[in-house]
């Protein structure tokens, strides 16, 4: 028998949202909701009733999450899992180039739309008895990579969210934890990294197997992390970041 599953995942449009979607539906006996900002084709899922999907959900906006908190009030009686999988996609532009609005954008799309979500959910987490928070950061922060600025200094304020949150609400029964990924076998990366090591970057469907195994019960006690997630690149060991990406 399946392990049943409650989980908002936000960004299920991405590939990555996508891939956790599959994997949550052929894995687990999941009950999900599941929000786009545009009204995104989720057609692959369309014939599963579990799956209750949210279009036009802008993240920074209050009535936009409020509309999410209702859903979830009436979806869910038991503990839940958020996997947040939202933000702007970044490219590499020299810090002057990008412009503040911009940089702003970035930091809503990554930062705000978590802080927002956690903000108004944390309180039903805790009435429901508990639950996963999972965010996704990137190993930029930890090399602090040029031309990569605004994109990597909103990475690291998820990654002290994560951290803060995992802190205060343990108490709780709240475990939140963020992943630092590498480059993904995606269609944008690819087009952003045309030298790179595109066969040893990780794919979604790995990625997604990760989050949702962290998950499962068991797991308790690994709370207030930043999970580093790679695959083996000869090129990432033995090359220098401009070199590898900027040839």
């Amino acid at each position: 028998m399946k392990e049943k599953r409650n989980i908002v995942i936000t960004g299920a449009n991405s590939q990555l949202g996508n891939a956790i979607m599959r994997r949550a539906t052929n894995d687990y006996d999941s009950q999900i909701i599941a929000t786009t900002r545009s009204s995104a084709d989720l057609s692959e899922f369309e014939k599963n009733k579990n799956i209750t999907h949210l279009t036009g959900i802008n993240l920074t906006k209050e009535q936009d999450i409020n509309k999410l908190s209702q859903i979830v009030d009436e979806k869910f009686i038991d503990k839940f899992d958020i996997i947040h999988s939202v933000g702007n996609f970044w490219y590499h532009v020299p810090f002057k180039e990008y412009e503040m609005h911009q940089a702003k954008e970035m930091m809503e799309s990554h930062y705000l739309t978590l802080y927002n979500v956690c903000y108004n959910l944390i309180p039903k987490m805790i009435n429901n008895g508990g639950g996963h928070i999972i965010g996704f950061s990137c190993n930029s922060v930890k090399y602090n990579y040029p031309l990569m600025a605004a994109f990597t200094a909103a990475k690291a304020a998820v990654e002290t969210l994560i951290k803060c949150i995992a802190n205060e609400y343990s108490k709780d029964k709240i475990i939140a934890n963020a992943f630092a990924l590498a480059s993904l076998q995606t269609n944008t990366v690819e087009q952003s990294k045309p030298f790179g090591d595109f066969e040893n970057f990780m794919s979604t469907d790995a990625v997604a197997k990760a989050v949702l195994k962290i998950n499962d019960e068991g797991f308790e006690y690994l709370n207030g992390n930043i999970i580093n997630l790679f695959k083996y690149s000869d090129s990432f060991f033995n090359e220098g970041y401009l070199k590898r990406n900027k040839k």
